[in-house]
């Protein structure tokens, strides 16, 4: 039976009998990988606390004939400090619903999104405060956004092309088109945003930094409003109702 390597991160499971179950797992070299590991759920399985929600491994799978068999799981890094704080807990598994939903198997850019994956739990897990976890969050969006060809048009107008004269800024983000939009676009356009200077200049920066480096990004107020832009950007994208997005609305 021929075996691969790869490295992955759990992203959600089902059971399967008694003792085993369906691992969905994100890996950097195969993009989305559905996997068996049999007897996970017995006490004294060796693979139990590695097949874990939100933890990342190095993984032996053998090849099977219709799903393939984790044999061996060296732990990378499991991610503690999300899972034992409930707001770092819910936008983490927003993250993963996320890819979930937009991951393919033998995705192109599937290394390039496996390591966003893993930055975006890696600052989840340091961060001290919710406005942390948020840029983590709407950086993790935006640049998935990328990888998936959705980026979002912050130059110019998504409809026409044009770029804004007036105060040569723009006023309206439209989700449906996928940016902002100018005045004259605005009165054309459906699921539309009110927007200013610092909403624009925030998704530049987080598609370029890691941390907030600027105290005007510590605004819980700008924060919000950017997240819910983009999760109706990205709700808009997906051919199925998104469900953590309810969550984080009743618990953060």
């Amino acid at each position: 039976m021929p075996h691969y390597r790869t490295r992955a991160i759990n992203l959600k499971s089902h059971n399967l009998g008694e003792a085993d179950k369906i691992m969905v797992m994100y890996s950097r070299e195969h993009g989305i990988i559905r996997c068996v590991a049999k007897g996970v759920k017995k006490t004294k399985s060796s693979l139990g606390a590695r097949m874990q929600c939100l933890t990342a491994n190095n993984l032996l799978i053998a090849k099977g004939r219709n799903l393939d068999i984790v044999c061996q799981a060296e732990n990378l890094e499991c991610f503690d400090k999300v899972k034992t704080d409930l707001t770092k807990l819910s936008y983490s598994l927003y993250c993963t619903e996320l890819i979930s939903h937009f991951g393919t198997e033998g995705d192109s850019n599937s290394a390039g999104i496996y390591d966003l994956l893993f930055e975006t739990f890696k600052n989840i897990s340091v961060f001290k405060t919710t406005e942390e976890v948020l840029w983590a969050v709407l950086r993790f969006k935006l640049k998935l956004a990328e990888y998936l060809g959705y980026a979002v048009e912050l130059e110019t107008c998504a409809r026409c092309n044009k770029t804004e004269q007036k105060y040569k800024t723009y006023h309206f983000f439209c989700a449906d088109t996928g940016g902002v939009v100018c005045s004259e676009c605005f009165l054309k356009s459906r699921k539309t945003f009110e927007i200013d200077n610092r909403h624009i200049k925030l998704f530049k920066d987080a598609l370029n930094y890691d941390f907030p480096f600027e105290s005007e990004y510590f605004d819980k107020n700008l924060l919000f409003s950017s997240f819910n832009i983009l999760k109706e950007f990205i709700s808009l994208r997906s051919d199925k109702k998104l469900k953590t997005p309810a969550i984080i609305e009743l618990l953060c």
